[in-house]
This record gives structure tokens, C-alpha cells and sequence, in this order.
């Protein structure tokens, strides 16, 4: 079996009267205050997907890093599934554990305005240590193939899930600006509801491609991934 996992939600530094600075990750409408811990385990899952193995492995090495105690991991992990803060599917093959992991997933785009991408560049150096060289990336416009296009140009519009995305691709809706069209383009029979759509959509023709297209695009940081907590 494999089993992958994903961060949800998205970060801000929240800083009180005091001037102590706490992180914050916003899933659906909830603001979770993170210890260092859950902070440690979710830096290390946003923008990648991960096995249990990779991701215990990266928690314990910045665990060492930052002061903390590597044998919390189990502890943490288990606490921030309960709080919506990750995510995680298990099935025998890597594609099937994939789809799960991602289908009922919110796919959120990151439209930064440039002092954020300047914000994100000084983390990446000074927080993550990344190479310089990596970390300008940052700067560079963004070029989508055709299918990631799709993609962002729904998810723009309103929030939907990836299977959701996948099914508007499939049937060539383009148009989702407003709650009726999203009905009208997802829930148009008697049986489909935002609970069941992931398990008819592995079943579409091109669901690798769109489901490629997502992973891609959160890998490559231009999109987060919520829920609807």
C-alpha cells in the first residue's frame, strides 16, 4: 500500500499587541494557530506530496533543526489530520493513492502581487535556505500548458474541488462564475453531490491528464489546497 500526503490550507503570520508573532493556517473559514511542531510538519508538506516515509523523514531533519523533539512526529501527525491541516489517501498503486489524495482537495490559486513574491524570495533564502539560483524563480511569470490553463482559469472563478475541475474539463464548461452554473455543471442529475463526484471521475478519459495538471501546478507552487472544514 502507499499512502501520500499533502498540506491544506494557507499560511500568514498573525501578530498580536504584544508583538509576538504566531503562525496561522487558514483551512475553509478556520484560522489554526500552529505550534512549533505542527509548524515544522506543515512546512514540510506545503507545495510537495509526500509518502509517510518522506514526509517522517523531512520532519525529523527539521525537528533537529529548530529545537524539537524528532519523536513527536506520530503525535503531530495524527493531530493535524483531526485539525483538517493535512491531508492523506492510501491504495495499492501511486496514481490511485494520487487521485484520492486530491480529488475532494479545493484547489485555491496564489495570485501574488510583487511584494509578496519579494516576501516569499527573502523566506525561501533566509527561511528555507534555497540557493539563490532556485529561489528567483519566484520572480519569473508563470507559463501554464494548456491543461493548467484549464485549471486555473476555473478555479479562478469560484472554489472548486479537483474533481470538480475534472469534470468541467471533461464536459467543456468554462463557465462557472456563479452558483447556479456551478449547479447546473456538476449537479444536473440525481446522484451526483461534492461527497460522491471523486468516485465517478477516475472513470473519465483524460482524469490522469487533469489530475497531472493539479499535482503539477501545487508542486510548482501556484495553488494551494483547502477544505471545506
Amino acid at each position: 500500500m502507499i499512502q501520500l500526503y499533502a498540506a491544506v490550507g494557507r499560511y500568514h503570520i498573525e501578530v498580536q499587541p504584544n508583538g509576538k508573532k504566531i503562525p496561522i493556517v487558514t483551512v475553509g473559514i478556520n484560522e489554526c494557530a500552529l505550534t512549533i511542531e505542527e509548524m515544522v510538519l506543515w512546512s514540510s508538506l506545503i507545495w510537495n506530496i509526500l509518502t509517510k516515509e518522506e514526509l517522517e523523514e523531512s520532519y525529523k531533519r527539521k525537528a533537529e533543526q529548530s529545537g524539537v523533539d524528532p519523536n513527536t512526529f506520530e503525535n503531530t501527525l495524527q493531530r493535524m489530520e483531526g485539525r483538517n491541516l493535512v491531508a492523506s489517501a492510501k491504495a495499492i498503486k501511486g496514481d490511485e493513492a494520487l487521485y484520492q489524495l486530491l480529488a475532494n482537495l479545493y484547489v485555491v490559486p496564489i495570485t501574488s502581487s510583487f511584494s509578496t513574491k519579494v516576501k516569499a524570495f527573502l523566506h525561501l533564502i533566509f527561511c528555507e535556505k534555497v540557493p539563490f539560483s532556485a529561489a528567483k524563480l519566484v520572480f519569473q511569470k508563470e507559463s501554464y500548458d494548456q491543461m493548467q490553463q484549464k485549471v486555473i482559469h476555473l478555479s479562478k472563478q469560484t472554489l472548486l474541488s479537483s474533481a470538480e475541475i475534472l469534470k468541467c474539463i471533461e464536459t467543456g464548461v468554462t463557465d462557472v462564475s456563479t452558483s447556479e452554473k456551478v449547479l447546473d455543471a456538476l449537479y444536473d442529475d440525481d446522484f451526483s453531490t461534492c461527497d460522491n463526484l471523486g468516485l465517478f471521475m477516475r472513470f473519465y478519459d483524460h482524469y490522469r491528464e487533469i489530475l497531472e495538471a493539479v499535482a503539477t501546478l501545487y508542486l510548482s507552487r501556484n495553488i494551494v489546497f483547502d477544505k471545506l472544514s
